[in-house]
Parts: C-alpha cells; structure tokens; sequence
C-alpha cells in the first residue's frame, strides 16, 4: 500500500461522517475548494480496504444451502451471482465518473429518478442492512454450534451481539493492522482448505474426482433451483460498494473505485469458485452432509484432516463475521441512519452525534435493539439462516437493479451518450443484462423473503407520503 493503515482507516472514517459535496445532475467533477478529503487512496488500496470489508470465506458459511438449491453445483451458483455483480460493478463505475462526490445508489437514484424513488433505494438499503447484524449472528453461532453442540444458537447469537454491542457503544476503533490480520488469516484458512482439499480428492479416486460436472451437470441442472441458489449465493458478492465510499479520498475519484471493485470481484470469484469446487470434487453427491446442510462445509472440511480443519473454518468463520463483519455493519447502517435522519427521511432522535465516541449513538443503540427483536423472532419463528440471508439479498438485489436502470436512464435518454461500441455496452446492453439479472435473482428468493421484501417496499412508499406530503418534510438525499 502507498498510505499507510491510519491513513486508510481515516479515509473509510470520514466517507461515513463527513457530509458530501452538493453535486447538481450532470455534474462531473466535484466541487472544488471545499472538500476536506484527501486525495491519497489507490487502486490497490481500496482492493485491500474492500476485502477487509468482504469476508474471503463467507461461502463456507452458506455452502449447504447452495449445493441443496443447485442440486449439488454451488460452483455454478457463485459464478452466475459475479456475473450479476461484474454488470453493477459497471454501472458503479460509470456512476462514480458523473457523480465523483458520491458513493450511494440512493443519492444516484434520487437525482436521476426523483426523491420517491430514490427514498425507496434507501429504504431497500435499509432492509439489507438491517437484517445484516442478524445473519452474521446467526452465521458465526451455527459456527460454533458445530463445535459445542452443547450450547444453544441462541445463546451464541447473543453472545456475539454482546460483545459486537459493547464496542459499539464505547467507540473502540478496530485498528486497520487488526483487520489486515483477520484477512490474511481467512485467506491462510481458505489456503489451507483448498492444498489439503486437493491431496483428498487425489487420493481418493474412488468417491471424489475433479470432474466438470461438479461444476454444471445438466441432468440435475433446474433453472429454478439454480437460481433459488444464486439468490444465496450472490450474498457473498454484497458488499462491493464499500469502495464506493472512499470516491473523496480516491487518488483518481473518476476511475479508482471502479477499478477497485472490479479487481476486488474478480479476487473474490476466484477464491469463492475456489472453495467451492473443491468442497464439491470431495463430495459430489453431498450424502455426507444430507442431514445436516448448515454445517456442510466443516462436515467436508473433517472428512479432509479430521476435527481440526473444521475446527479452523468453524472459528474462521465465527470470528470474521460474528465480530470483525458484525462491527463494521453495525458502524456503517448507523451512520447510513445517522445521513436519512439528517435529510429528514428517518426521525431526527436518529441524527444525534455523540462526541466522546464519534458515532450515531442512537442510532447504535436502536440497531442493537432491533437485531435482538429480529434474533428473537427468528429463533422462535423457526426461520432457517438461508432464509434470512435471502430476505437481506432482496434488498440488496434491488438496489443493484435501481443502479442499473440509472445507467440507461441517465447516460444512454438523458445524457444521450450513444456513439461508438462502447456506449452501446457500458451505457446499454450491459446495465440492462444487469438490471434483468439481478430482478430474476431477487424474485427466486422464495416465498418468505420474497413476501417480506414486498411488504417492506409497500410500506416504505406510504412512510415516504406520511412524510413528504402529509408531514411536508423537506426530503435531502
């Protein structure tokens, strides 16, 4: 890295607290003299800074239910979901050229398709980042469960938000040089996994072969199914934005980011196929773990080495998204409440600063309460952790589309930004295979979650005409 890690850790800082430079529609450079970001961060930097932000292992969390839903080609699954991410890391990166002093699909929906609308991205970005906290939870207590039986999952998952809640609430900063350890030891693990993994599946020709149809087998291939598992899978993808955050402190605030999620995308492919195809070749036919799909890739990872490979991906896992991921959300849906109650779209008890600890404080605390109502009725509604993570993708999804969508509207109507090949891809057929992708995935949620995020946009479009029109509240995105 050319800055080093204080520097970093300020810049992702002030993304999130500082308040962005006003920027009209059309405007392609930010406004000059006023901005209090330092130009510092390179490509390079912000790979590292997204994939402290992604968790490199988080497919071993959700293995199972993907195999279960592909019929047995998770591997298959993980790529579909980065073709779907590769068209939105596009349009990211040609959102970020016309509005360089952003770094938000809300803000970019707002100016290109109106206040209604662009509240509505905000509240489907809500939804994703309120469910979050909750799946991380409930990932990291499957995790250890796998380990100690013994000790409920609920009584994990409120460990975790425990600890995750006290560093909240006293401010306590997770130093960059932490992070980086937490993302060379997830990739040391991962590493692990797929050397050990390789000697398996060599020396055990009779049940394990690196075969293609671990990858695509059309006699149990089924489009629903198939994309029933992207809709899970694509939550390993989710995330990629982060870099858009540090557009401010970008050396090249044009071009950086953009460039930066498609490195850090295609980083990410490699290892999520990686992990996949390997948990795959060792076990095709997933008999190994029929009964027990939560915890099917430490089922595989014991069938390598025996216990202590599965113990190091279950405490992997636990430990990068019960603490290092659920801090990081926990700090980053707080002050995206912290910036709508600021614009008047969220109660303004929500917009309070606390100086001691530098963070929404209110905010936080109405976060941790919420994610123990959500734990809570997950536990005891019977709600399955592939579900939630559908029900948070939803949201996710249908921002993506959003952003897609104001790549057409805005350069190819608007902008009128047709001549040359090129226009016609960036500006057209790719955010429109982009916006139909990511629509398909999030109708394949199933039932529940598909349910939930549709009651979530109804009353998210009467909440934004209680405001604007009964309340006539001046809405600032």
């Amino acid at each position: 890295m050319t800055t080093n890690s204080n520097k970093v850790q300020v810049a992702a800082a002030q993304a999130k607290t500082a308040k962005p430079a006003s920027v009209a529609a059309g405007t392609t450079q930010p406004a000059k003299g006023n901005s209090p970001f330092k130009r510092t961060l390179t490509v390079p930097d912000m790979v590292i800074w997204g994939l402290i932000c992604m968790v490199p292992i988080s497919p071993m969390a959700i293995y199972g239910g993907v195999f279960a839903d592909s019929g047995g080609m998770p591997t298959l699954a993980f790529l579909i979901g980065f073709v779907a991410v590769l068209f939105s890391v596009f349009s990211f990166g040609i959102m970020i050229e016309h509005f360089p002093s952003s770094g938000s699909i809300f803000t970019y929906v707002s100016h290109i398709m109106g206040k209604p609308m662009g509240f509505i991205a905000g509240w489907l970005m809500l939804l994703q980042y309120l469910v979050s906290p909750t799946l991380v939870y409930l990932i990291a207590a499957i995790a250890i469960h796998s380990l100690v039986p013994e000790i409920p999952i609920l009584v994990l998952c409120f460990a975790f938000l425990i600890v995750v809640g006290i560093v909240s609430l006293i401010g306590m900063k997770t130093a960059m040089v932490v992070n980086k350890i937490a993302l060379i030891a997830q990739l040391v693990i991962l590493g692990i996994f797929v050397v050990f993994g390789v000697v398996y599946i060599v020396g055990h020709p009779e049940t394990s072969s690196f075969s293609l149809t671990n990858v695509v087998n059309p006699a149990k291939f089924d489009f629903g199914g198939t994309m029933s598992a992207v809709s899970l899978a694509v939550m390993s993808y989710v995330g990629f934005g982060a870099i858009a955050t540090l557009t401010q402190e970008a050396d090249d605030p044009k071009h950086g980011p953009g460039r930066a999620m498609m490195v850090m995308a295609l980083v990410l492919c490699v290892l999520y196929v990686a992990q996949c195809f390997i948990a795959t070749c060792i076990d095709p036919t997933g008999a190994n773990f029929a009964n027990n799909t939560d915890n099917a890739f430490y089922v595989v990872a014991r069938m390598i080495t025996g216990p202590w490979l599965a113990i190091l991906c279950a405490v992997g896992v636990a430990l990068a998204q019960g603490v290092f991921t659920a801090i990081a959300q926990q700090n980053s849906i707080a002050f995206v409440m912290f910036t709508m109650a600021n614009g008047g779209t969220l109660p303004k008890f929500m917009g309070k600063m606390s100086k001691r600890t530098n963070s929404p404080i209110n905010a936080v605390i109405f976060i941790i309460a919420l994610s123990v109502v959500l734990t809570l009725v997950v536990h005891f509604a019977g709600i399955d952790m592939n579900t939630v993570a559908k029900i948070s993708n939803f949201g996710a999804l249908a921002t993506y589309g959003l952003l897609n969508l104001c790549v057409i509207i805005y350069c190819w109507f608007k902008l009128k930004e047709r001549k040359g090949p090129k226009a016609l891809f960036m500006h057209l057929i790719f955010p429109t295979l982009g916006a139909i992708i990511c629509f398909a995935i999030m109708l394949s949620v199933k039932e529940v979650a598909l349910t939930v995020g549709a009651i979530w946009i109804v009353i998210g479009f009467i909440y934004y005409y209680l405001i604007a029109h009964v309340l006539k509240r001046d809405i600032t995105l």
